[in-house]
């Protein structure tokens, strides 16, 4: 197995654990699914498709859900390259640049562009499948090093279980 297939098939099981997590989660509900990734693990390659309950009131893909799909095509990777710990969002700007068409996919291409011991940056970039030369959105993004996010994760959940018996 080279590098990359190591990669992927590590990548693969990063997005497969974070939109299973939580059924009826931002994650669940909105899956990416996997594309490429670079040999070194640091550039990721995912596509959502775009559905009709995506739109916003002029029939285009919603601004927040662009928004929430840039930040989980760059916090899938920095999840992965963390070790599978949760990092949550510090920062992000989002840049919109043409609308995205609601039946389409949308293609998010994030890469590592640091990478610490308590912060990761990142960027994205958003185009359409059928287009790839026009860009529908950039991003970058600050994410905070948590190891203990995932123990918080796992109670929780534990307490929502509880609470619904």
């Amino acid at each position: 197995m080279n590098h990359s297939q190591y990669h992927e098939q590590r990548l693969r099981v990063a997005i497969n654990r974070r939109t299973n997590a939580e059924q009826g989660s931002v994650n669940n509900r909105i899956p990416p699914e996997f594309v490429s990734c670079s040999e070194d693990g640091m550039k990721c390659t995912v596509r959502y498709r775009l559905k009709p309950e995506m739109r916003n009131p002029m029939g285009w893909l919603h601004g927040g859900v662009t928004s929430a799909m840039m930040d989980m095509g760059m916090g899938l990777l920095v999840y992965y390259n963390a070790d599978f710990h949760l990092c949550p969002t510090a920062t992000m700007t989002v840049n919109y640049i043409r609308p995205g068409r609601i039946g389409g996919n949308l293609i998010v291409e994030s890469e590592i562009t640091f990478r610490g011991r308590k912060l990761f940056h990142a960027s994205a970039r958003g185009w359409m499948e059928d287009t790839p030369d026009k860009l529908v959105c950039t991003a970058t993004a600050t994410y905070a090093v948590t190891p203990k996010a995932d123990a918080a994760h796992a109670e929780n959940k534990r307490l929502r279980e509880q609470a619904a018996k």
